[in-house]
Order: C-alpha cells, then structure tokens, then sequence
C-alpha cells in the first residue's frame, strides 16, 4: 500500500482497528484529518496521516467494551457507602501534598468514585513512584492487572508520554490529553479519570511559566468534555514558591491537605477569550 494511497473510510477503520463511527467523531472534532470527495462528500484518509494518528495511539488504552468491564471491583466490601467521593462538581483540580501516603488520602475519592462505576482512569506517574501506585490501587481491592488488561487503568511515565522529546511543551500534553479522552469515549465512555504528577515534567527542568499555559490550556480543553476530570499532583516538598502559586492561580479547584477551597481561575473561558 503507497504511503499516500487515500483510503475510504471503510478500509481507515480496518487499518487503525477501530469503528467508522470512530473515525466520523475523530474528523469531525480535527483530531484527525480526511478530505472530501464526490457529490456525497465522502471521507477519504491518506495513509501517512494515519501512521502519525497511531504515533499517539499506541501509547493510549486499547478498545475495550464498557458495558462488560464495569464491575472489576475484586473486593466490594471495601466499597462503604460512607467513602468520600469525588465532588460532581470538580473538573480540574490541584492537589498539594507533602507525602505519598497524604497524595493517596486526597487522591482516593477520586479514584474510588471512578473505578467503582467502571470508568477509566490514566495516570502519568513519576518516574519512582510506578510501583506505589499499583500497590494503593491493590490496596483498594481491585486487582490493577486487570483494570490494566481491561483497559480501564493506564499507568505511564513522562518518558512514554510527552516528554519523549526530552522537554515539555504545553500543546504537545493538551493533544495527548484529548486524544486519551477521545479514545475512551470511542469505547463508550464519557466519565474519564486524568491524572498527572506535575513534577514528573517540571524535572525537564522546570518551565513554570509553559506549566501555567498548560493548566490554562487544560481548563479550555475540560470544557469540551464535561465529564472528565484532570487532578494535578503538586509535591509541595519539591515544587518552587512560583510553581506552587502558578497552581492556584490556574485551576478553579484547589486540594489542600486539610480542605477543598476554590483556586483563583474561577472562570475557564477566560484564558480562551483573553488569547484570542
């Protein structure tokens, strides 16, 4: 097959292994480009814009069925109906804490709440820190082997995201987060856990200033998909006074160790309209 063979969207679909109806949300939202032919306007994709679409792909959770993967809980009595979830309200969130067993106090509303009822839910962990995570995942009652072999658990290290070109760059993990995002709701699902710990990337060395467009980037992109939820991992034991406030000021919703209490971006179509 020529690199730049067009193909229809019957045989796009049987090359990225995914549905046609897929491949209409995905052009239609500019995740992936097509163009039109004939009186129908028919899609028609050319093969090297499919090879870079899979670049990204590849490293996203597989295709899995929604409907059949939403009670992996292996423990349900650790489920009590008392447990903390996480405020319906809240969509982009920053989570300050000084410990790992503090980060999983904070943390753990929201996982339970997503986990519980089969949503999916990716991580993008520091580059130690892998191995604490499965084991507070296991810790809950679900076995992380098979929330991962499901596709509803994705654990990755900056290296295998958007740091692979050695530095960070804010549109790059935007493009990322999306297309994580679109990925999932192509397998039926709209409620979608993200998460990151922040000084995974500010190791690259730290750009506060290209963090802070991200988290204003991040609050433009959480508009188009209401049901996502992104928590921001900030380690106040490793994080610059600067970081630390850049994080307030560029998220609506703030985690402290003691309290919830709003963050100073209270309204996030203000960076989109300001930017125009």
């Amino acid at each position: 097959m020529a690199k730049d063979q067009l193909l229809t969207i019957e045989e796009a679909a049987q090359y990225l292994n995914v549905s046609k109806t897929s491949l209409r949300r995905w052009t239609k939202s500019e995740k992936l480009p097509c163009i039109r032919i004939g009186v129908r306007q028919e899609r028609r994709f050319y093969k090297n814009e499919l090879d870079k679409f899979l670049s990204v792909a590849d490293r996203l959770p597989e295709p899995f069925d929604a409907a059949a993967t939403a009670t992996l809980n292996t423990d349900e009595e650790t489920r009590a109906p008392g447990d903390a979830v996480a405020p319906s309200a809240i969509r982009h969130l920053a989570l300050y804490f000084h410990d790992r067993d503090e980060l999983w106090r904070l943390f753990r509303p929201y996982v339970v709440d997503h986990l519980s009822v089969g949503a999916p839910f990716l991580y993008i962990h520091d580059k130690n820190s892998r191995q604490d995570a499965l084991q507070r995942i296991r810790s809950e009652g679900w076995d992380p082997d098979l929330l991962i072999e499901n596709g509803l658990l994705k654990l990755l290290a900056p290296a295998e995201t958007y740091l692979r070109s050695g530095a960070f760059v804010p549109a790059r993990m935007i493009d990322f987060m999306e297309a994580a995002i679109l990925n999932w709701r192509a397998c039926g699902h709209d409620k979608i856990l993200l998460s990151s710990e922040v000084t995974s990337y500010l190791s690259a060395p730290p750009d506060e200033e290209g963090m802070i467009e991200y988290e204003h980037l991040l609050n433009d992109m959480l508009r188009r998909y209401p049901q996502a939820t992104m928590v921001c991992h900030y380690d106040l034991r490793r994080l610059s006074g600067a970081a630390a406030l850049g994080g307030w000021c560029s998220h609506p919703h703030i985690q402290l160790p003691d309290r919830l209490t709003p963050g100073l971006f209270l309204n996030s179509g203000a960076h989109t309209a300001a930017s125009q």
